[in-house]
């Protein structure tokens, strides 16, 4: 079941969409791509002077270089700031900004004295294929449950949504709306269905592409 975006839903989504990338030649060299031991992070000063103390916000300049050393000069790196501390076992996530230019801004509050890390999750070029897969792939990710009644077991496809080509089982969330389909067995009922699982992965990366989330 295929549900059309309301005008609200899709300003939502354009508010939280990810910054283009720009394509890159097949197959990937590594030498382009981001890379954390040629990248900065630099504390800034206080705006006001002085120190730090529990309650300011500190905030630290990200330059992202690549594995030559030069800084990148478009953004959309997948980063993740944070200020943790493990004796205390407490932490707090920042907030990233992208400029866009391959530099960024995290700011975190201070709410103890503890250490800022930042963690690239994935590069920009990693997004770019990912973005590819979500256009050219958007079930890429097949999941299954199983149904059983007696002796008799079936198992069948389940997705957020489905072509309506065959019988549905609809199991969306009362509460929250949530979607959720399954296509009916062929010889038991939609509350037969006992477990949940993931299933095959559709998609193939290009040549090198997988060396992107190998690190």
């Amino acid at each position: 079941i295929y549900q059309q975006l309301s005008p609200e839903e899709r300003r939502l989504l354009d508010s939280i969409a990810w910054p283009e990338t720009p394509r890159f030649p097949v197959p990937i060299s590594l030498k382009t791509t981001s890379d954390p031991a040629h990248s900065t992070f630099t504390i800034l000063p206080v705006k006001a002077g002085g120190q730090w103390h529990v309650g300011d916000e500190l905030e630290a300049l990200i330059q992202i270089g690549d594995f030559q050393g030069r800084p990148k000069q478009f953004g959309g790196d997948f980063l993740v700031a944070r200020l943790h501390d493990p004796e205390l076992l407490a932490g707090v996530a920042g907030r990233v900004v992208d400029h866009l230019n391959g530099s960024y801004t995290a700011v975190f509050p201070l709410l103890w004295e503890g250490r800022a890390q930042v963690i690239l999750v994935h590069p920009s070029e990693a997004i770019t294929v990912l973005h590819r897969l979500n256009r050219e792939h958007p079930g890429r990710i097949a999941f299954k449950s199983l149904f059983r009644s007696g002796s008799v077991s079936e198992t069948t496809v389940c997705n957020v949504c489905l072509p309506p080509d065959q019988p549905l089982c609809n199991y969306t969330d009362l509460h929250t709306g949530e979607p959720w389909f399954c296509y009916k067995p062929r010889n038991l009922g939609c509350n037969t269905r006992i477990n949940h699982f993931r299933g095959d992965i559709k998609g193939a990366l290009m040549a090198k592409e997988d060396t992107l989330f190998l690190r």
